[in-house]
């Protein structure tokens, strides 16, 4: 992670500069530069005023109006030009014109130095502390903050190492969305901040219904969520790659139609990916009624975005004939009488109100 950040402050150093020398920028970068302005011009901004405040005063020229009125102006367009910069580096990240790795990492690093810096300068104080008030919900069904980011992609244990804390995780699930909720509702960028961890309420909500409504299945199946094949742990690393690129060109990845087709075509492979690695070890140290519990789960945490933009894939991937519910039963069947008592209860499906993407990963 660090190599990372020192890559980026390297990479967003060279764009400054080419940023100003017209004569040395490519066509790749000149096509941002067009597209940055244009950007910026819709909201109604200058770009060269957008630089000063985005870098605190040190590119651009400041506004005439004066930087805390062109500011307080700014930030009120921010989202529009949030989603404008995003489309953009998706479009030319993918496009014909940029197609050096050299050029790519320039266009993210231009993009990270204009719009992120932007977004950083109009945020919410909030922004800085939701994300830890947020993992601090999970003091409602003893279980560690990671895990918020492990339920978003279908990772490890992800409600519990045993019945004891399933239970407590299902039976608490209502308070858990309602502490998300209610943080995320008191801080005006709370769709960025979930987004950067994994988190898409609605999905989020589903997935863990599915979770509690199989509690039999995924207590007999936590060693899958241990220890997966190999090739499945290839699908994990190959979404998490993908993913990892994609928040650093679009870190709101449902916000604009381009950057949500990526995002939902990452997210399908993987469902492809880790079905298909089942089958073809015939289900070996996991059985089908697992399997098919973690593909209904993955599939549960997509947007619903997802089946719009790929209604045939979508369709073909998240069927009900995928789910293998038929095999779910001698798993899901009545235990004794008070273990019976805590089933029905964690089964009772909560309220799931809609939340858009502001935005991982998921979930």
């Amino acid at each position: 992670m660090k190599a990372i950040y020192r890559y980026l402050v390297a990479a967003i150093a060279l764009s400054v500069i080419l940023m100003t020398d017209g004569q040395s920028q490519t066509q790749c970068q000149q096509a941002w530069l067009r597209s940055a302005t244009a950007c910026a011009q819709n909201a109604s901004l200058n770009l060269s005023n957008l630089r000063y405040i985005a870098s605190n005063g040190t590119e651009g020229s400041a506004p005439a109006e004066g930087i805390a009125a062109f500011k307080a102006r700014a930030c009120v367009v921010r989202p529009q030009v949030d989603v404008c910069g995003q489309a953009v580096t998706q479009r030319l990240y993918n496009s014909t014109i940029c197609m050096g790795t050299v050029e790519k990492q320039t266009i993210i690093s231009q993009s990270q130095s204009l719009f992120g810096s932007f977004y950083q300068t109009c945020s919410h104080p909030c922004r800085y502390t939701l994300a830890n008030e947020i993992r601090q919900c999970y003091n409602y069904v003893n279980l560690s903050p990671s895990q918020i980011s492990d339920i978003a992609l279908a990772r490890s244990t992800v409600i519990g190492e045993n019945g004891d804390q399933v239970y407590q995780f299902c039976l608490n699930r209502d308070s858990l969305a309602q502490c998300i909720r209610q943080k995320a509702m008191t801080c005006p960028d709370s769709a960025r901040v979930l987004a950067e961890m994994g988190i898409e309420l609605g999905s989020f909500e589903r997935g863990v219904d599915v979770l509690c409504r199989n509690i039999g299945v995924y207590l007999a199946g936590i060693h899958c969520f241990r220890n997966p094949i190999p090739e499945v742990r290839m699908c994990f690393q190959t979404l998490d790659t993908r993913m990892q690129t994609m928040m650093m060109i679009s870190p709101q990845p449902t916000a604009d139609q381009l950057s949500l087709i990526q995002f939902c075509n990452n997210r399908l492979e993987q469902v492809d990916c880790e079905m298909s690695a089942w089958a073809r070890h015939q289900y070996q140290t996991c059985e089908r009624a697992v399997t098919g519990m973690r593909t209904e789960l993955e599939c549960e945490l997509l947007p619903k975005q997802c089946l719009q933009a790929f209604p045939t894939l979508y369709n073909s991937l998240c069927t009900r004939m995928n789910y293998y519910y038929e095999e779910r039963g001698r798993y899901n069947g009545a235990p004794s009488a008070s273990g019976h008592l805590l089933f029905t209860l964690v089964a009772v499906v909560f309220s799931t109100g809609a939340w858009a993407y502001r935005s991982s990963m998921s979930l």
